[in-house]
């Protein structure tokens, strides 16, 4: 059983990445033609000299959670932001937005929250800290798989969990690590459980992912919607050439899809899947949820075990034990220890 990170440096970790996404890599360069210029990099600072820097790279719900959740509970009179995103400069109440460049420097820093060195404008910083020995401390965002990103020797991991942090740290010496639990789950166990409206399945799909053949899972998929009368859930980033083409064959082969976009709550359908966020996150809110591959690899079998998912056929996973303290504020009392 895969016990740790396939990749325990970064650069090698980037080759890989960069192998396996190479043919994704070259269809979304041609469909974005003319649209590759990344926005300008905004520094927001506070109205005191700063004393932590949140980096806050890409968009996604992930750091909204791991990120933007924290910086309310830091000393916001203490406390700059640098991000793409224009809505991350709010997040500083009254901050002074400016251009940024690599070249920037804030003495006053002592500690860096990002998720982590191997993002764009995190690794830009990463070195700046290693020069001036200024904390850099990673919050996880995810669940971890074996070709997750490695954080970089001399980061502080705030973990999920412990199983997580041993995990991301396995033969990782110069990494360190703490558990303060996930906000995503802290937050979905405090809405109203959700009501099965509605006992046939819903797959959620990760064909844009690339810790499996594409293949693979196209059959595990078609075979349990066509088995099981579940409906397939595309993953948002299943729009390329490929995914396409991929579910077209499986509307063929007898498969129907769920598209309507609601949020799997409101969808009130057991959620099943080989290793999604999202069904953590039903389980965390009430709904029957399992792991489902016929012939699991090790790593998958690993992962099940590790968040606690219940293979399809056996009793519904339980949801994630929570801490006594909400993630967010141990993440802010951990970069300002």
């Amino acid at each position: 059983m895969t016990t740790g990170l396939a990749y325990k440096d970064l650069e090698s970790w980037r080759r890989w990445s960069a192998r396996r996404s190479a043919v994704r890599t070259t269809l979304s360069a041609v469909r974005h033609r003319g649209r590759q210029t990344l926005p300008a990099a905004v520094l927001t600072l506070p109205a005191d000299e700063p004393r932590v820097l949140v980096v806050i790279d890409g968009g996604s719900a992930s750091w909204r959670l791991a990120l933007g959740c924290v910086v309310a509970h830091l000393d916001l009179r203490r406390t700059a932001v640098l991000s793409r995103l224009p809505e991350a400069s709010a997040l500083v109440p009254g901050g002074h937005a400016s251009p940024w460049t690599p070249g920037d420097r804030l003495p006053g820093v002592d500690a860096v929250l990002s998720l982590g060195a191997f993002n764009d404008l995190a690794g830009q910083v990463r070195p700046w800290c290693r020069e001036r020995d200024v904390r850099f401390v990673v919050a996880q965002h995810g669940l971890l798989t074996p070709w997750a990103p490695p954080s970089v020797d001399g980061d502080h991991y705030l973990a999920w969990s412990q199983a997580d942090a041993d995990f991301q740290t396995a033969g990782r010496p110069a990494v360190t690590s703490e558990v303060v639990g996930s906000q995503m789950l802290w937050e979905a166990a405090r809405l109203p459980a959700a009501e099965l409206l509605d006992d046939r399945p819903v797959m959620l799909g990760q064909l844009h992912g690339i810790e499996l053949p594409r293949a693979s899972e196209q059959r595990l998929y078609t075979d349990f919607c066509t088995r099981f009368d579940a409906d397939y859930r595309p993953h948002p980033n299943e729009a390329d050439a490929i995914s396409r083409a991929q579910h077209a064959m499986m509307r063929r082969a007898g498969v129907r899809f769920e598209t309507s976009g609601a949020p799997l709550p409101e969808l009130g359908r057991p959620v099943v899947s080989i290793f999604s966020t999202g069904t953590l996150e039903a389980a965390q809110r009430g709904l029957p949820a399992w792991g489902h591959h016929p012939d699991p690899p090790a790593w998958v079998r690993g992962f099940w075990s590790r968040y606690g998912l219940s293979q399809f056929g056996s009793a519904p996973s339980a949801p994630a034990e929570l801490p006594d303290v909400e993630p967010a504020i141990t993440t802010a009392r951990a970069v300002m220890s």
